[in-house]
């Protein structure tokens, strides 16, 4: 079975989840794997970059979240930015889904006029 890498849209993915619940790294890398088909691959370490990234975009902020009991983790939350972020991405994929729907009718259309073997 071949593997998909999350791409560009991991940003989205993540924004997404973040606009239910603040959550920390751990959490959304752990929703990925869930939420996405099996055949995506998940990079733990580009996770984490984009986290950062969208920190620094203002999309994100986060604060420390230290319990009693084990490490302090750092706790995501999606600002107003982020909001707008997410729904631009929601009007890219629209379009986007809209252009593969197209090839794939195209394709199933070529391969109905295909020689039967």
């Amino acid at each position: 079975m071949a593997k998909y890498q999350t791409g560009k849209h991991l940003e989205a993915f993540i924004l997404l989840y973040l606009s239910q619940s603040s959550a920390h790294g751990g959490s959304v890398l752990q929703w990925l794997h869930e939420a996405l088909p099996n055949v995506w691959t998940i990079d733990s370490g580009r996770v984490y970059r984009v986290l950062r990234e969208l920190e620094e975009s203002g999309a994100l902020e986060s604060h420390w979240v230290t319990e009693d009991i084990g490490a302090p983790l750092r706790e995501y939350t999606l600002t107003d930015f982020g909001k707008h972020q997410l729904a631009l991405w929601r009007d890219e994929i629209s379009v986007r889904r809209d252009s593969l729907s197209r090839f794939l009718s195209w394709y199933e259309a070529w391969l109905g006029d295909q020689p039967q073997q």
